[in-house]
């Protein structure tokens, strides 16, 4: 975005820098427009002013203030011009050419001036003359027919010189003047008055005309000042030119940046809304992702949590995979994905008649939800089940780079519930019906399996009293080597004290803890005590860890830190890891057990044979014993296919490498029974009772 927001503001910027350089582009346009509208203008009245000294020429009585209006016209414009867009530097040429027309304009009104001057009294006596001519009739009776010949001749010569302006007229009107020169008035004092006037006149008239057509001639003959004008034109246009491609070579630039940035700017909007969409669509898919498993895709818990406040009446079912782990542990984990893919939507299409949901809960649990059904929910809950446990799920596994298809039937469980909060009180007697071994349950309040819940939570408090008050301790079981019948080795086993100083054995604080955040901190204070009650010694001693340790980052960072500070100890330790816990990850297990193990520690499976074990895991795990559940030992004496079973343990412990100890010896039958079938190692109340009373005395400094 912040990009997005830079190229605005640039945006903003070469906009505004567009719109400045469009403005000065009007303005210039309109400012030459201008000026070419004033050389015309000047142009206007330079023919006007020609037109106006022609007219006072022409006519007799003339207003001379005509002529005078266009050169105060023009100066006006001159003026414009020189103030305006002319001072511009790019137009100096045009600007000298505006001076010297400016000079020209001067000089042709002191011409003008001149011109008039002769021009009123060439006039004043081209009137008077003729007038003079009339008065001679009216004086004279007598008339001198020659004499008053010539003075119509010179008349009629001022008339035609006056129109035609031929100079040949002027040499005429010399010869009248001089013939009429001889005449002598004197007899007569009004003709001699009148004779001397007309001669005054005529002297006036051949004294200034030839100077009156000199500048008459020159007034409008001398054309500089329009050839001024022209050179003016051409220079502006010229000046124009360049000063119009510097513009239009500004504009260009910035109207390819313009629309460079604007098109960059939608580039980056459209990817913006590409991005958008992009982000829209993750996040429809986070959502989807969100309520959907992953592994089903069915919806989630999420997703129940939100179904079921669609529900006026909702009734839930909560269905359980029997023994889901011994799938897991016999055909692989990706084998028992395959079957909860199936199972999730094999009950999906039963159901779907019911206008049911269908939820993947948590790893094996599957949760149907449809509106109340009561009257029929026992036979829908008994054909589901039913249903289930006739098909034969079919799935794909791999043996030895082959894939075969393996036919695979399961049992289910079901809790059924149509109180609130549905999903607890499901799991609730779901469990119930699993301790009481029964298909299904559907909840009812006098259950009081929220006692269940209660006694649990005391637990949790109970245990959370024992960390904070030092009520946490442990108890050591001997283990006896058969061959040589010496203890060879202690089991830390952990107990908790309550507020009433009751010991609370881990069978019973230790499933709860698991659900708490308690188990960790009850794991890094056995190891912790542990450590210190051995450090002294040089006794063999052993240690039980969880599935849940090994995959916390915590404890194995403790673990770590602990070997590390104590490799003394770690030589003499055994990890002892319960085969019976639920192993998803492989290859995290295996890599502790190889650091562990790099540092001396050894491996101990616990509690092996007590379910589906998988002998294929326990050769990945590389133990250094396998430590034979209890459940078989205590009936190895008397139970024939028990000693089978524990037989072939022992078999193929032998044949691996694997030492292996019999749990649960608490009689001579069972640690004769041990010893003869070539059990290494006893371990139960028979051979020692676990104690806080330990250990061997400790080793001489």
């Amino acid at each position: 975005m912040r990009k997005v927001y830079f190229v605005l503001f640039l945006a903003i910027i070469v906009t505004a820098a567009f719109l400045y350089s469009s403005k000065k582009t009007f303005d210039y346009t309109e400012t030459a427009s201008n000026v070419l509208f004033n050389l015309k203008r000047l142009e206007k009245n330079e023919f006007r002013l020609e037109s106006e000294i022609l007219k006072s020429k022409f006519f007799l009585y003339y207003d001379y203030n005509k002529i005078y209006q266009p050169i105060l016209e023009i100066k006006s414009i001159i003026k414009q011009l020189k103030n305006g867009h002319l001072k511009n530097k790019i137009h100096k040429n045009t600007y000298i050419l505006l001076e010297k027309y400016e000079d020209k304009i001067h000089e042709k009104e002191n011409d003008i001036f001149k011109f008039e001057t002769l021009n009123s009294a060439i006039k004043n006596s081209q009137i008077y003359i003729p007038e003079l001519s009339l008065k001679y009739l009216q004086l004279n009776s007598n008339l001198d027919i020659s004499y008053y010949l010539l003075v119509n001749k010179a008349v009629s010569t001022i008339f035609l010189l006056q129109n035609s302006m031929d100079m040949n007229f002027i040499s005429d009107l010399k010869i009248y003047y001089e013939m009429l020169k001889n005449y002598n008035l004197e007899d007569n004092p009004e003709l001699e008055q009148f004779h001397k006037t007309f001669l005054l006149h005529l002297r006036v008239i051949l004294k200034n005309f030839p100077i009156y057509q000199q500048e008459f001639k020159k007034l409008i003959d001398n054309k500089e000042d329009l050839k001024l004008l022209s050179q003016m034109r051409s220079s502006f246009l010229k000046e124009s030119q360049t000063e119009a491609r510097t513009i239009i070579t500004f504009n260009f630039g910035i109207g390819v940046v313009f629309l460079s940035v604007l098109a960059y700017l939608a580039f980056l909007l459209v990817k913006l809304d590409i991005n958008n969409e992009t982000l829209k669509a993750l996040k429809e898919d986070l959502s989807k992702r969100l309520i959907t498993d992953d592994l089903t895709g069915l919806p989630n818990r999420k997703a129940f949590f939100e179904a079921k406040q669609n529900y006026k009446e909702p009734t839930f079912i909560l269905i359980n995979i029997d023994n889901f782990k011994h799938i897991n542990d016999l055909y692989g984990s990706s084998t028992g994905d395959q079957l909860l893919i199936e199972l999730g939507q094999f009950i999906k299409d039963k159901v779907e008649k019911l206008n049911a949901k269908v939820f993947r809960l948590g790893a094996d649990d599957f949760g149907v939800l449809f509106e109340d059904r009561k009257d029929e929910l026992e036979k829908i809950v008994e054909t589901l089940i039913q249903e289930i446990e006739n098909n034969a799920f079919l799935l794909k596994i791999k043996k030895n780079n082959k894939v075969i298809l393996l036919e695979i039937s399961i049992n289910v469980s079901a809790g059924v519930s149509f109180i609130s909060p549905l999903l607890e009180t499901a799991d609730m007697v779901l469990k119930h019906a699993k301790e009481n071994r029964k298909k299904y349950l559907i909840y009812r309040e006098d259950m009081q399996l929220y006692k269940h819940i209660q006694q649990n939570l005391n637990l949790i408090d109970t245990i959370k009293n024992a960390l904070q008050n030092r009520k946490v301790f442990l108890v050591y079981q001997p283990i006896l080597d058969n061959r040589t019948g010496n203890i060879v080795e202690y089991e830390c086993l952990v107990r908790i004290e309550d507020q009433n100083g009751n010991i609370i054995s881990p069978a019973q604080f230790l499933p709860v803890a698991k659900e708490s955040k308690y188990y960790s901190q009850i794991t890094k204070e056995v190891i912790k005590q542990a450590f210190n009650q051995f450090k002294n010694t040089s006794v063999m001693f052993s240690i039980n860890l969880s599935a849940e340790d090994i995959i916390d980052k915590g404890i194995k960072e403790y673990i770590y830190e602990m070997l590390k500070k104590h490799p003394e100890i770690a030589e003499r330790l055994t990890f002892e890891i319960l085969e019976s816990e639920s192993i998803h990850n492989y290859e995290e297990v295996q890599e502790f057990i190889k650091n562990v193990k790099a540092a001396g520690v050894r491996i101990a499976i616990d509690d092996f044979g007590s379910g589906y074990s998988n002998f294929a895991r326990i050769v990945e795990l590389d133990p250094d014993f396998i430590k034979i559940d209890g459940s078989l030992i205590k009936k190895l004496p008397y139970d024939i296919y028990v000693q089978i079973v524990v037989s072939t343990i022992v078999d193929f412990s032998r044949k691996l490498g694997i030492k292996t100890v019999a749990e649960f010896v608490y009689n001579e039958d069972v640690f004769s029974t041990v010893k003869s079938m070539g059990i290494d190692y006893s371990q139960g109340y028979y051979i020692g009772k676990p104690s806080q009373e330990c250990c061997p005395p400790e080793k001489s400094s």
